[in-house]
């Protein structure tokens, strides 16, 4: 019959008893990460109908529940991946900037001695000894920059390598992700431990990237990370790796396998640590190389043209003395483009002033090419003239060889600057002291007159007039050689054969005495070259070639300050979901050891029915003896 009072307290004694072992499971596992906390689901037992009435008959363990929230999980997913980004960008940042402050500070200082030592010379020109000062100071300048190249260079490839690991273990936590997948599907029931480590996984791959976790119709899940790329998709995996870039070879990207096809992935998709890692390497050490490129080339640029505008011991038209950043070679390095291309195009530097940092994208669509700058900014561009060639932010791209129907290169013009840095002078006697502009100048304002090339017109005199209007040319003795005309010129100025150009800046009535004859002692050129310390030459007339730097390092410091502040508010917010998680699925001892006491009771309880039952057996049995 239904009304079996020794099944009523056996059933109650098995329900307290399997309590009694969650609670011991719970407690036992108060201190494993990512265990959920999991309670008995007791129901009562169908009634049984008899004598008009409906009869209870005990209870039992209908289920282990396992104490989880979908949202609070997805929220600390969320924000762990967060954290784990802040994390590593300020990391970063923080390294960086203290090579900036260390290592890279040699640079600035190395480039105030270099100018030191120029004023130096300036007081006895024809001195060899001071002349060699000049010289080594140029080394350590070059060394420096070489130094720091060296340094980012090699940030770059370990970056790569951890990026490399990183990815190794993300493909081992989306194998371990199909584990568990199979595991779940020959479980006879839902296996509460097995999906805490579903769950453990999902939190170990958000510290890599961002993920977002769906549950399908066969209780299983796919995983996807970044902004829709799926990792795992019930029973398999695919395979995250990185490919060579694309013209860039040796900038390898973010690729997903998936089956035989492979996908790429925008780097800008991936969040988390992984992603910190590729914006370090593509953005913050692109940057400080383009930096550190465009002062090299300031620097050595701006000299060597000064050379080129006086005479040196011998009477000779002074000669470089750092790299030509417009080599043939060089220049062709400047872009990147695919293996199998055969476009032939040079970027050369024009404008010190103009120059930006960035990659630019020049691409061809069979009848029109199109470039893209570091700023997004998308523009036509036509190359005319033999050879075809275009300018653009003080650069000067010349295409040799055309571009196919559909294809891109890159223009990178400053990146490998710094590295390529060097002193090719050799004597230091041939140091440029003399200028064309001689001692018999009068000038106060920033104006500057740059031989383009020498004519018969040995000696000659730039006026500038009363109001700043307008320019003359005249001979030493006051003669007009070129009429008064506009100032500052649109272009250059011929006179009897020697052609010059005229910057702006100049104040009223300063007069640039032109003499392209030797004489010895002249120290005007290098008074010149000590003006390059300050003048502003960089960032459209805004910046000196210090400036660039205390920039750049001005710009680490702030970007290292906004990941410190945004690691701050990630922590926050990643402990508030870790304790919504807490509050949900945590073990509590406290409540445990409650629960203990209760089961316990109830176990005892539950014996004393079946001890009752086995009693009233006894005393029937004896009844009818």
């Amino acid at each position: 019959m239904g009304f079996d009072l020794l099944a009523l307290g056996a059933q109650g004694v098995l329900t307290a008893q399997r309590q009694l072992n969650t609670t011991g499971h719970n407690i036992s596992n108060v201190n494993t990460e990512g265990y959920s906390r999991q309670s008995v689901e007791q129901r009562a037992n169908d009634t049984a109908y008899w004598s008009a009435n409906q009869w209870g008959q005990g209870v039992h363990a209908a289920s282990v529940r396992r104490n989880y929230d979908k949202f609070a999980a997805n929220e600390f997913s969320i924000s762990t991946s967060a954290l784990s980004h802040a994390t590593t960008r300020n990391s970063q940042l923080t390294m960086l900037d203290d090579m900036m402050s260390h290592s890279a500070k040699k640079i600035p200082e190395n480039m105030n001695e270099f100018y030191g030592a120029v004023k130096g010379l300036t007081d006895s020109p024809s001195d060899m000894g001071a002349r060699k000062v000049v010289l080594e100071k140029s080394r350590l300048v070059a060394a420096g920059l070489n130094d720091m190249n060296t340094i980012l260079q090699a940030q770059e490839m370990d970056t790569s390598v951890e990026i490399d690991a990183t990815l190794t273990r993300m493909n081992d936590i989306g194998a371990e992700i199909v584990d568990v997948h199979k595991a779940l599907l020959k479980s006879q029931a839902v296996d509460n431990d097995l999906l805490d480590r579903h769950q453990s996984l999902i939190n170990e791959l958000s510290e890599f990237t961002q993920v977002s976790v769906n549950q399908r119709d066969d209780g299983l899940y796919n995983v996807i990370i970044g902004s829709g790329h799926t990792l795992v998709s019930g029973l398999h995996a695919s395979e995250l790796k990185t490919v060579p870039g694309d013209p860039d070879h040796q900038k390898r990207r973010l690729a997903l396998v998936e089956g035989k096809s492979l996908k790429a992935i925008d780097n800008d998709d991936i969040r988390g640590r992984l992603g910190a890692m590729f914006e370090y390497r593509d953005n913050t050490l692109g940057q400080v190389r383009d930096e550190l490129g465009r002062l090299a080339a300031g620097f050595s640029m701006s000299l060597n043209d000064m050379q080129s505008q006086g005479f040196d011991l011998s009477g000779a038209i002074g000669e470089k003395i750092f790299t030509d950043f417009n080599d043939d070679r060089i220049s062709r390095d400047r872009v990147i483009k695919g293996s199998n291309s055969t476009a032939d195009i040079k970027v050369t530097l024009e404008n010190l002033s103009a120059l930006k940092i960035g990659d630019y994208h020049l691409k061809y669509d069979g009848s029109q090419y199109t470039l893209v700058d570091p700023e997004k900014n998308m523009v036509n561009v036509t190359p005319t003239g033999t050879p075809p060639a275009f300018e653009y932010d003080g650069l000067k791209i010349q295409v040799d060889a055309g571009l196919a129907a559909g294809e891109r290169v890159i223009i990178r013009p400053l990146r490998q600057a710094a590295g390529q840095i060097g002193v090719i002078m050799e004597d230091p006697a041939k140091i440029a002291a003399q200028s064309y502009v001689s001692s018999k100048s009068n000038v106060t304002g920033q104006g500057d007159v740059k031989i383009l090339t020498q004519g018969a017109q040995q000696e000659f005199q730039v006026a500038i007039s009363p109001d700043a209007t307008q320019f003359a040319v005249l001979d030493m003795k006051g003669n007009i050689l070129v009429a008064p005309q506009a100032y500052p010129p649109t272009g250059s100025v011929n006179v009897n054969g020697t052609v010059f150009e005229l910057s702006d800046g100049a104040a009223p009535e300063d007069v640039f005495a032109i003499s392209l004859q030797p004489a010895d002692g002249e120290n005007g050129n290098l008074i010149r070259m000590q003006k390059l310390q300050t003048q502003k030459l960089m960032d459209g007339g805004r910046s000196s070639l210090i400036d660039v730097y205390e920039g750049l390092n001005t710009d680490i410091g702030v970007q290292k300050a906004s990941f410190a502040r945004l690691e701050d508010v990630s922590r926050v917010e990643h402990d508030a979901a870790a304790g919504r998680v807490a509050e949900i699925s945590g073990v509590n001892l406290d409540e445990e050891a409650a629960n203990m006491m209760k089961f316990q009771q109830a176990y005892m309880a539950s014996s004393r029915i079946m001890t009752a039952a086995n009693e009233t057996f006894e005393t029937l049995l004896s009844a009818t003896r």
